[in-house]
C-alpha cells in the first residue's frame, strides 16, 4: 500500500496475461441467470434463496446448490455494499503503470478521489490481454464503487467485463480513447486537432516541407492527423510519410529527411521525437535551424531534452481529474455528460 500526497490509499496489482488456451477454457463469472438456468428455477427464486428470504423445497435447494458449485458462483458483495453506500473503493485499469502519461492521469484521479476520501485500486494489464475472470473477481473482493478504464483498445473481450460491471450497477468511465459511445461516459483529448495545431505552428515558422513520422499507430489515427494538417496548411509542399517499425530505423529516417530536404518533422510520439532530434544533431543537423521538430505528447521528457521539445499537450492530469469527477458523480447518482472532449494545446520550446 502506498499513501499518496492526497491522502487516498493506492493499491497496485498486476493482472496476468491469458494464453489462447486459457481463453478457450475461461468462463466469465457466473450470474444469477446462469444459476437459474442450470437449476431450472426462476432468477427470483435464486435471488431470494441467496438472501434467505424464502424457504424452498429441499430438492430445489439441492439443485441451486449444485448449480452454484458447478458454476463457481461468488455472491456479489459489491452490489449489496453499493446499496448500503458502504464502499469507497474505485478501481483503475490501465495497460502499463510505468507509462508517464498514464501515471499523470492516475495522479489526477488520485487527487480527486483523495479529496473525497476514496481509495484507489490500480490494476495493470499486460499488453491489453485482460484476464477477465481475475479482474472481475478482484472487483468483487475489493468491493469497488466504480471502475475507470484508461487507454485500453476496444477491440478485445474486456468489453464483456464492462457490461457485467454495468449489470452489477457499478459505474464505468472510459478514458483516453476515442471510441463509439456504448452507454457509459467517455473522456478523451481532441486528438484529431493535433495535426492542425502542428500545421499552424510550422506555417507560422515558415516551414513548408514537413515529414510525418509515426510508429505503431492505427491507420485511422494517422489519416485523421494527416487530414487535419492538410486542412490547416493547404499551401504546404505536402507531407513526407515515414513509418518507423523499430529503433534500428532511426538512421534511415534521418537519411530520408535529408534526401527529401525536409525542413520540419511532426512525430506522433514524444519519446521518438527526442530520439530523432538527438540523432539529427549527431549527424550535424541543426535543430531547429535546419529541421524543426514537434512531438506528440507532453511530459518531463520534453522539458529535459536537448533542445527542449515543442510538443502537443493533451492535459493528462486534468483528464484524470475529470475522469474521477465523472465516476464520483455516477456513484452519487448524478447526471453526467456521455462524452467529454478535452482541448489540446501546443507548448512552444526550443525545437521549433
Amino acid at each position: 500500500m502506498v499513501e499518496s500526497e492526497f491522502s487516498t490509499c493506492c493499491f497496485i496489482k498486476s493482472v496476468k496475461r491469458l494464453t489462447d488456451s486459457d481463453r478457450k477454457g475461461a468462463n466469465i463469472i457466473a450470474t444469477l441467470k446462469d444459476i437459474a438456468k442450470l437449476a431450472d428455477v426462476s432468477v427470483c427464486t435464486v435471488s431470494r434463496y441467496l438472501n434467505s428470504d424464502i424457504v424452498i423445497k429441499k430438492e430445489t435447494e439441492e439443485r441451486i446448490c449444485r448449480a452454484i458449485q458447478e458454476l463457481g458462483y461468488v455472491p456479489n458483495v459489491v452490489a449489496k455494499s453499493l446499496k448500503r453506500n458502504e464502499t469507497t473503493n474505485v478501481a483503475v485499469i490501465l495497460p502499463k503503470i510505468d507509462n508517464l502519461y498514464y501515471a499523470a492521469m492516475t495522479a489526477g484521479i488520485g487527487e480527486i478521489l483523495g479529496n473525497h476520501h476514496y481509495n484507489l485500486f490500480i490494476y495493470e494489464v499486460n499488453h491489453l490481454n485482460l484476464d477477465e475472470r481475475e479482474v472481475l473477481q478482484l472487483m468483487r473482493e475489493n468491493m469497488v464503487a466504480g471502475v475507470i478504464f484508461i487507454g485500453l483498445s476496444y477491440d478485445m473481450s474486456f468489453k464483456d467485463s464492462i457490461q457485467i460491471l454495468l449489470d452489477w450497477n457499478i459505474p464505468v468511465v472510459y478514458m483516453n480513447r476515442q471510441i463509439p459511445y456504448k452507454g457509459y461516459p467517455l473522456i478523451y483529448p481532441d486528438f484529431m486537432k493535433a495535426g492542425g495545431l502542428a500545421a499552424e505552428h510550422l506555417r507560422g515558422k515558415g516551414r513548408k516541407r514537413t515529414a510525418f513520422v509515426y510508429k505503431n499507430k492505427s491507420s485511422e489515427f494517422i489519416q485523421s492527423n494527416i487530414e487535419a494538417y492538410k486542412d490547416a496548411y493547404p499551401e504546404s509542399d505536402g507531407l513526407i510519410m515515414i513509418d518507423l517499425d523499430g529503433d534500428t530505423d532511426m538512421d534511415r529516417c534521418v537519411d530520408r529527411l535529408l534526401e527529401e530536404k525536409a525542413d520540419s518533422v511532426f512525430v506522433l510520439s514524444e519519446l521518438l521525437t527526442v530520439n530523432l532530434t538527438k540523432r539529427l544533431i549527431q549527424r550535424g543537423v541543426r535543430v531547429p535551424e535546419d529541421i524543426a521538430a514537434i512531438g506528440f505528447g507532453y511530459s518531463l521528457i520534453s522539458e529535459i531534452s536537448t533542445p527542449e521539445l515543442t510538443c502537443l499537450d493533451f492535459g493528462d492530469k486534468e483528464m484524470g481529474r475529470k475522469g474521477a469527477e465523472l465516476i464520483l458523480s455516477q456513484i452519487h447518482k448524478k447526471k453526467v455528460e456521455p462524452v467529454t472532449v478535452l482541448p489540446v494545446r501546443l507548448v512552444e520550446r526550443e525545437s521549433t
